[in-house]
C-alpha cells in the first residue's frame, strides 16, 4: 500500500508538472556582490544621475530580496543632497548578527529588525527637509535618523556599488523602485523588462541605468551555469525532479547539489558496487528515494540506499558498456524507464529497453520494423508512443562505414510494438546530437529538446511538422571532449528546465558543468523594454510648440474627417446606383456564394491560383517564410541577423538595381561593433546566407562596386518581388486589358502585408510604401469594379483591402452594400459592428456613419 501510494503521487507530480511554462517569471536586478570583484560589482542610478527638485519631502521604497549565498553585509541604497549630505541605507554588523542601518557622516543608527533572506521584503525611505529627518520602513519596522535636509533642493539615488564608497554591497535583489516628489508619486522602475543596461520608468520614461547588471528575467531566455568542476575519477550524475537536487557519483562518495549547484550533502559509500562503472548510466528513482545504476547489455539493476549508504550489489561490474549515449525517459503510466540506442565497441544500436520500477527487472523489447541504429537521440513517451527524435548513426550500425544525422520524428507504439516514422526533413547538415530526453508540451502539441549545436541550444519541435526553433540562446560550450553525457531535465515544481553536460576529456577527467533556464521560456523581444516618448515639462517653449501642433493637427482632423464623409457618402450613392441597375440575372447568380452565420467571408467560386510558395519560395507578404527546394520549411534556420540581411538584400535590390552599400548594411545591422569585427561578421553571415540560399535554389549574392544585391534566376519565387513587378506591369497596360494580371495581383495582395510581425525601424519605409501602394491599386480597382457590375469581385477587392487597411471607409461602405442588395442583411450588419470596435480601439472614437446610411 505505501508503494502504491507513492506510484500515484509521483503520477500526480507528473501529469500537474505537463505544463512546463507556468505564468510565473522572475523579476528584479540581481546586485553582483562579494563574489564579483569590486569593479564588477553592480550599481543603478535613477532618473540617469539627474537630481530629483524637491521642496518639503522625497521618498524611495522598493522591494529588496536578500540572497542566501553570501554574507549579509554591505551597502544598498546612496542619497546625495545639494548640501552635501548623504545617507546611506546598508546591512551593517553588529554584535552576533547584522542589522539593516541608516549610515549618516560617522553616525549610524540601526533598525531593529533581524536580516530576512530568501523573501521579498518592502523597504521605503522618506527624507523630511522641513523636520530635518529620514524615517526608514523596513517589513514594517519604523526607524528615524535626525540628519540637517534644511535647505536641500534636490536628491540623486543610486543603488549599490558606488565609485567613492569601499565597503562591499549587499547581497540583494531589487525591483519595484518608486520615487515621489513632494507628495506626489512621479517615478516606477519595475525592474523586469529592459534594454541592455537600461530600465525606463512606467511614468514618464526616466532613465535607471546599471553597471555590471544581471536582470533576473534573463534566466527566462538563456541558461545560467550554476556549477562547474573539474572531477578525476569515475563519475556518473542523476537528477532528483522532485526537489530539483543532483547526485554527483563517485566510487567512494556521492555530493549532493541544490537547485543553485551548491553542495548540500556528502555521503561516505559505506559498500557495494553500482552496475555500471561508467558515465551516462545513473537515474534518481522519486519512487523509492534511490540512486539508480544500471547496465544494458548485462540487464542489471543496482540500487544506493541513502538509508544504509550502500550499494545492493556484493560483486564489481567492470565491463564497457555497449550503449554509450543512449536516450531515457520515464513513463508514468507504467511505471517504468525507457532506453533507447546508444553506441559502444564500433557499433550503434537501436535496441529498445523497459525498466519496470516495481520489480526493478530490466528487459529488451522488441519492436518492428527497426529503426536505423543511432546514438544521442532523445526520447520521450505521449500517450501509448515513445517517440524518437534526432541521433546520429547509418542504416548498417557501424562505425566503420560513414554516419549522419537522422533529422527525423520516429515513435514506437508500446501496446502494437510497431515503429513509424512521424516526419523526417530533408536537410543533411542540421546538428541532430540531442540529450538524452525530451518533454512534450500539450498546448502546443510540440516537444522541448536540447541539441548540442552551438555548445548546447533548446529546440521547440512540432510534433506534426518538419518545424523545430530555437527558444534560448546558446550555451557555447565549446570544451573539447572525448566522451559526454549530455542530459536534460525538468523540475516543473521549481519552474525550472536543467542541463548537465559532462564532458569526458582525453586525460580521462570530467569537466562538468550544469545549467538552469527558467520557465516559462520567453523571447528577446518579450523582455526588450521600449522607450515611450516624454514629455518634459520644463520647457515652457516646448508647450508652445506643441500648442501649436495639436491647433493644425485639429484642423488637419476636421477637414480630413469632412473630406472622407463626403467620400464615403459619394461612394456609398453610387454603389446603390450602379448594384440597383444591375438586371436581375446578375444578382441571382448560380454559385455566387454560401451565407456564413456570424463571418463576414463568402465561400464564392473557386479561384485559380497562379503562384507556389510551397517550395523553392521566399515569402515577405503576411510573415517571413522560406521553403527549400523540396519543399521543407528552413524559415527557423534563419537567425534574426540572417533574416535581416537576407530581407535588407531583396528590399534595396528592388528599390535600386545596384542593391545596397556594403557600408551602409554595415552600419544598419552591426552598428555595436567596431569596424573589424562588423566586418567579419558581416563576412561569416553573408557565407551563411549563401549556403541556406542554396538550398532554396538558383538565387545568388552578388557583391558588384562596393554593393551588394539579390540576383533572382528561374524556378525561385518571391512575392514581393513578384507583386511590384506585376502593379508595375497593370499600371502601364491598365486593369481591363489584363485579367489574368488582375487576379495575380489580386492573389498576391491576399497573402497579406509586408512582413507584417516584423518590427525594425529600418523596415518603416518600406511597409508604408507598399502598403500605399497597394491601397491606391486597390481602391483604382474596386472603382472599375463598381462600373463593371461585377459584385463577386467588389467583394473580393474589399476583403483585401481590410487585410492592408483594417479602417478603410471605402471597402466598408461597398462590402456593406453589396451585401445589403444580396439580402445578406446579418452578414452585413456582423461586417460593420467589428469595424466600429476596430475603429473605437484603434482610434479612440466611435465611427459616426451609420450602417443604414452606408447601405441607402
Amino acid at each position: 500500500m505505501k508503494n502504491c501510494c507513492r506510484y500515484i503521487l509521483l503520477v500526480l507530480f507528473l501529469f500537474t508538472g505537463a505544463d512546463l511554462f507556468a505564468s510565473v517569471y522572475n523579476g528584479g536586478l540581481y546586485f553582483k556582490s562579494h563574489s564579483a570583484p569590486s569593479v564588477d560589482r553592480t550599481s543603478l542610478t535613477l532618473n540617469d544621475d539627474k537630481p530629483f527638485d524637491v521642496s518639503n519631502e522625497f521618498t524611495i521604497s522598493f522591494q529588496m530580496w536578500v540572497r542566501n549565498n553570501e554574507p549579509d553585509f554591505g551597502s544598498i541604497l546612496h542619497l546625495y543632497t545639494n548640501t552635501n549630505q548623504l545617507v546611506r541605507f546598508s546591512f551593517v554588523a553588529g554584535g552576533r548578527r547584522h542589522y539593516p542601518a541608516l549610515v549618516f557622516n560617522e553616525g549610524m543608527v540601526t533598525v531593529d529588525s533581524p536580516i530576512e533572506r530568501e523573501k521579498w521584503i518592502p523597504v521605503s525611505l522618506r527624507m523630511d527637509m522641513n523636520n530635518n529627518s529620514i524615517a526608514v520602513n523596513y517589513n514594517g519596522k519604523d526607524t528615524t535618523i535626525m540628519v540637517p535636509l534644511s535647505g536641500s533642493t534636490y536628491v540623486r539615488a543610486l543603488f549599490g556599488h558606488a565609485p567613492e564608497y569601499l565597503a562591499d554591497v549587499a547581497p540583494v535583489n531589487i525591483k519595484d523602485v518608486k520615487v515621489s516628489q513632494d507628495g506626489e508619486q512621479t517615478c516606477e522602475w519595475k525592474l523586469w523588462k529592459h534594454n541592455n543596461n537600461i530600465c525606463f520608468d512606467e511614468m514618464k520614461g526616466a532613465i535607471a541605468r546599471a553597471e555590471s547588471p544581471y536582470w533576473l528575467i534573463d534566466d527566462h531566455i538563456e541558461w545560467k551555469q550554476i556549477y562547474k568542476g573539474n572531477i578525476s575519477g569515475r563519475l556518473d550524475v542523476a537528477f532528483n525532479a522532485l526537489d530539483a537536487s543532483f547526485y554527483l557519483v563517485k566510487p567512494e562518495m556521492v555530493e549532493v547539489l541544490d537547485e543553485n549547484g551548491d553542495i548540500v550533502d556528502e555521503i561516505k559509500v559505506q559498500g557495494g558496487y553500482p552496475a555500471m562503472e561508467f558515465t551516462d548510466h545513473l537515474m534518481y528513482d522519486t519512487l523509492s528515494n534511490r540512486l539508480l545504476s544500471y547496465s544494458l547489455s548485462q540487464k542489471c539493476v543496482s540500487f544506493f540506499s541513502f538509508d544504509t549508504k550502500r550499494w545492493s550489489l556484493a560483486e564489481r561490474h567492470i565491463e564497457e558498456p555497449n550503449y554509450y549515449n543512449h536516450a531515457r525517459t520515464f513513463n508514468s503510466a507504467d511505471s517504468s524507464f525507457y532506453f533507447f540506442g546508444g553506441y559502444g565497441f564500433y557499433r550503434y544500436q537501436n535496441d529498445l529497453f523497459r525498466m519496470d520500477l516495481t520489480t526493478g527487472e530490466l528487459e529488451k523489447i522488441d519492436y518492428e520494423p527497426l529503426l536505423n541504429p543511432r546514438y544521442s537521440s532523445a526520447i520521450t513517451v505521449v500517450g501509448d508512443e515513445l517517440y524518437i527524435l534526432g541521433g546520429r548513426g547509418n542504416k548498417y550500425g557501424k562505425q566503420e562505414l560513414v554516419s549522419h544525422f537522422y533529422t527525423e520524428l520516429c515513435a514506437i507504439d508500446l501496446k502494437k510494438k510497431k515503429s513509424r516514422v512521424v516526419w523526417r526533413r530533408q536537410q543533411t547538415d542540421a546538428y541532430m546530437l540531442m540529450a538524452s530526453s525530451m518533454y512534450f508540451e500539450p498546448s502546443d502539441s510540440s516537444f522541448y529538446a536540447v541539441a548540442l549545436k552551438d555548445g548546447g541550444v533548446l529546440w521547440k519541435v512540432s510534433m506534426k511538422d518538419t518545424v523545430w526553433t530555437e527558444v534560448s540562446k546558446p550555451i557555447h560550450n565549446d570544451v573539447v571532449h572525448q566522451d559526454c553525457d549530455f542530459s536534460f531535465y525538468s523540475s516543473p515544481s521549481h519552474q525550472k528546465l536543467f542541463l548537465v553536460m559532462d564532458k569526458i576529456l582525453t586525460d580521462r577527467t570530467h569537466d562538468v558543468s550544469i545549467y538552469s533556464i527558467n520557465t516559462p521560456l520567453m523571447s528577446e523581444s518579450d523582455i526588450m523594454q521600449v522607450e515611450e516618448e516624454v514629455v518634459a515639462d520644463s520647457f515652457a517653449w516646448y508647450w508652445i510648440v506643441v500648442g501649436i501642433l495639436a491647433l493644425l493637427g485639429l484642423g488637419y482632423v476636421i477637414y480630413f474627417w469632412l473630406s472622407r464623409n463626403k467620400a464615403v457618402k459619394s461612394l456609398s450613392e453610387n454603389v446603390s446606383t450602379v448594384m440597383g441597375d444591375m438586371p436581375e440575372g446578375s444578382k441571382k447568380q448560380e454559385n455566387r456564394g454560401t451565407e456564413l452565420e456570424g463571418e463576414n467571408i463568402l465561400v464564392a467560386k473557386p479561384i485559380e491560383n497562379y503562384f507556389d510558395r510551397s517550395r523553392s519560395a521566399i515569402s515577405l507578404l503576411g510573415t517571413f517564410n522560406v521553403r527549400d527546394k523540396e519543399g521543407n520549411d528552413i524559415t527557423s534556420n534563419f537567425t534574426p541577423r540572417l533574416k535581416s540581411l537576407l530581407v535588407l538584400l531583396i528590399l534595396y535590390t528592388e528599390k535600386n538595381e545596384k542593391g545596397i552599400l556594403t557600408r551602409k548594411m554595415t552600419e544598419m545591422l552591426w552598428s555595436d561593433k567596431d569596424e573589424i569585427a562588423a566586418r567579419n561578421n558581416r563576412n561569416v553571415t553573408l557565407r551563411k546566407l549563401r549556403v541556406l540560399l542554396e538550398e532554396v535554389g538558383d538565387v545568388e549574392v552578388i557583391s558588384d562596386g562596393g554593393f551588394l544585391k539579390i540576383r533572382w534566376n528561374e524556378n525561385v519565387f518571391c512575392d514581393y518581388c513578384t507583386a511590384l513587378h506585376c502593379m508595375d506591369l497593370l499600371q502601364k497596360n491598365g486593369a481591363q486589358k489584363d485579367e489574368v494580371l488582375l487576379n495575380q495581383i489580386l492573389e498576391l495582395l491576399l497573402y497579406g502585408p509586408l512582413l507584417s510581425n516584423t518590427i525594425v525601424d529600418w523596415l518603416d519605409e518600406f511597409k508604408d510604401a507598399y502598403s500605399s501602394l497597394s491601397i491606391d491599386l486597390l481602391r483604382n480597382l474596386l472603382d472599375i469594379e463598381y462600373r463593371k457590375s461585377d459584385r463577386e469581385m467588389v467583394l473580393r477587392i474589399t476583403d483585401i483591402m481590410f487585410l492592408h487597411d483594417p479602417l478603410n471607409e471605402e471597402a466598408l461602405a461597398a462590402k456593406c452594400s453589396v451585401l445589403f442588395l444580396e439580402g445578406k442583411k446579418g452578414i452585413a450588419k456582423s461586417v460593420y459592428d467589428r469595424f466600429c470596435k476596430e475603429y473605437r480601439e484603434s482610434l479612440g472614437e466611435d465611427y459616426k456613419i451609420p450602417l443604414s446610411k452606408l447601405c441607402e
